[in-house]
Parts: structure tokens; sequence; C-alpha cells
């Protein structure tokens, strides 16, 4: 009991720290994002769309070509394109190409380009960056164009989009971080802008979108103050230990127990918009929402020819909850007709909802949320207002 006592005092200490943080903060305003209130969250087009106008010459900051000159600086030994032309470069977002689409692509007067493959949680197509990167090579030429493969840590593309180490085929390309790379250089971008408010104190609320993305966001000196307690005393420090040491169970049963929350949300939803559950299996859904794993289940209406689809599962950082809901053709035995399959994907690409290049799903929307409290208290909306978009979207069709 005694050790129990002891925890219990440990976790009223942090709290009662994060609590007097959350007041500094909120004080000051220090909680206030646009970003984070427009939902700019989760979507890569729209995290790409705000790049690309922070790297663009032309773009509305009116500083000209000098983010895109401190972008390549920043990246040091990692950028290779030699004599880059920064001033007459050009920057298209979502730039349409043979089979797919690059996020970013920036192209000077010298027909040199960098390429940006953004993902943020999005996976990988099937041979997607050694499809782009030939495509790369016939248009721009070897040695003229740079691959750079941008995710939340820097992560590498799947072995089925670049290919493997050693084999033919195998894609060149440079990873780089939201939570370094683009830190690091939205930082510099802070100190260019600083005679241009509007646009200085815009970088510093997408910096702070990013850390909250990328697990930064903890006030430093709220943090230090945390470590200093827990160091300071021999009983917090191993009762610190010990909480380290039961942490991934009590992820597991979170796990479950918003998982059954969802399989509650989906049935209720089904019922509220008269949708059939799973009639590919002949049965009501798949019920198996309290497991650690990969869930799905499969809504219908007696005239589509698709499914919708809600998916629940962890990405590679398992302290995020991954909903992805939208239209699937993929995972059932109805035929999606190419012309319902055109129709739909113009209709969610102008929603924001995006295509995935291997064409299982027509159109997703993806939301993250790494806090379990937040997670339980906004799924039921998002599944609510999601499927309602898409069933609005698709009532004409």
């Amino acid at each position: 009991m005694d050790n129990i006592d002891s925890i219990t005092n440990l976790l009223n200490q942090i709290g009662v720290i994060r609590k007097k943080n959350a007041e500094i903060l909120e004080a000051s305003g220090g909680m206030f994002n646009m970003f984070q209130v427009c939902g700019v969250n989760h979507y890569e087009n729209i995290h790409s769309k705000i790049i690309a106008e922070f790297l663009n010459p032309k773009g509305s900051h009116g500083l000209k070509d000098k983010f895109l000159e401190c972008f390549v600086h920043s990246l040091g030994g990692k950028f290779k394109i030699k004599e880059f032309d920064f001033e007459k470069a050009q920057v298209k977002i979502e730039h349409t190409v043979k089979n797919g689409r690059w996020d970013i692509s920036i192209v000077d007067n010298q027909n040199k380009a960098i390429i940006i493959e953004n993902k943020v949680y999005a996976g990988d197509g099937w041979e997607q960056l050694q499809k782009y990167d030939s495509l790369a090579k016939d248009k721009y030429g070897e040695g003229k164009y740079q691959i750079f493969y941008l995710t939340l840590y820097g992560d590498k593309a799947a072995d089925y989009s670049a290919g493997k180490a050693g084999e033919a085929g195998k894609v060149i390309y440079t990873r780089i971080s939201y939570s370094d790379d683009l830190i690091y250089w939205l930082e510099k971008c802070v100190s260019i802008a600083v005679r241009f408010p509007l646009v200085r104190e815009t970088i510093i609320q997408y910096i702070n979108l990013i850390k909250k993305l990328t697990n930064q966001d903890m006030d430093t000196k709220n943090k230090e103050e945390i470590v200093d307690m827990i160091v300071g005393n021999p009983v917090f420090l191993e009762n610190a230990e010990y909480i380290q040491g039961i942490w991934n169970d009590c992820k597991r049963k979170m796990r479950i127990k918003v998982g059954k929350e969802l399989g509650s949300i989906i049935k209720a939803t089904a019922k509220e918009f008269k949708l059939e559950r799973d009639c590919e299996k002949g049965e009501d859904y798949y019920d198996d929402f309290g497991n650690e794993g990969y869930t799905i289940a499969l809504l219908h209406k007696n005239n589509w020819d698709y499914f919708l689809s809600i998916e629940f599962f962890w990405d590679n950082r398992p302290d995020n909850f991954v909903l992805n809901i939208g239209l699937t053709t993929d995972i059932t035995s109805l035929k999606t007709s190419d012309e319902t399959i055109s129709k739909l994907q113009k209709i969610f690409l102008n929603l924001g909802f995006r295509e995935d290049l291997n064409n299982e799903w027509i159109a997703v929307k993806t939301w993250i949320e790494p806090s379990w409290k937040k997670a339980q208290q906004e799924m039921a909306n998002y599944v609510d207002e999601t499927v309602e978009k898409i069933l609005d979207a698709t009532s004409n069709l």
C-alpha cells in the first residue's frame, strides 16, 4: 500500500506542475493555434500547400526566394543539386505526373528539380518512388533532380515503394523530417521574417503545430521541472522507473477500451444513416473491436458498387489512434465501374479527401489522436461528421 501511495503522490506532483504550466499557457495565449483550430493537423495536402507557399519565391509572404534558399542551406550536405537557381524557381503542389502526383515540385530555369514526397501518416503506393524516380530521370536528367522523402520523424520509404537496398531499381532518395529538418528550417525563417510580423507569427504557429504532431510541444522548463523533481527524490525515481515498466500494459488496455467504444460508435452510425454492416460476409460488422491490431468495418447501401470503410489501427508509433474513413473497392467482391471511380475521385479530392495510389481506396480521410482522453471525446463526432459528408457527396450518384 505504501508503494501505491508513493506512486499516487508522484503522479499528483506531476499533475500540479502540468496544471501550473497549462494556466500559464492559457493566460499568455500560448494554447491558441489557428492551424489546429482549422483542423490542419493530419492532412498531407494542406501541409504541402503551407510548406510550398513558404518555399515559393513568388509566394504571398513577400520575402521572395529567401525561405527557399534558407531551406536548401539548412539541409547542408543532404542537398546534392549544384548551382540551383533559387530566384527563378517555380513551385507546384500536387503536380500531376504519370502514375501519380508529386506533392511538391520546385524547378529552376535550368530544368533542375527538387521533388518532395510528403508523408504525414499515409503509406506508400506500390513502387511509388521508383515510378517517380524513373519519370524525373527522363524529365530532368541524371544529377539534375533530387527526391526528398518527408515524414514526421525521418522514416525510410517502404521497400515496395523505393526498392530494396542492393537491388536493381533501388531509388536514391533523401529522408527529411518534420521533427528536425522542418523545425530547424522554419526557426531560421522566423529570423528572416523578423520585420514581417504577420509572416513571422504564422511561421511560429506552424512550428508549434509541428511540435505538437511530433510530441515536442511540452514546455521545456515544465519538463525540466518534472525531471528535476523525480531525480531529486529517490522514491520518485524508483516509482517513475516502475511506471515506465507498466506503461505498455496501460496502452494495451486503452487500445482495447477505445477499440470497443469504436464498435459501439459504428453500430450507432450505421443505424442513424440506415446503412448495412459488413454485407460482404453477411454479418453485421467485424466483431473484433477489442483486438490490438487492425480493425475494419464495412458499411453499405443497396445501390452502391463500393463500400464505406472505417479502419481503426495504431501507426508505427503506437501512442497514436488512427482512423481512416472513406470509400474502398479492393476488399469487396463488388465491381466498381471505372466511371463511378472517376466521379468519386473528383468529388472527394475537391472535399479535401485523399486518393490512394493503389486504388484500394477511392477516397479517404485520416484522423489521428495521440491523447487517450481526446480520442474518447472526439472519435464519435469525427466518425459521424465524416460519414455524413460522404453520404451527402454521393447522394446524387
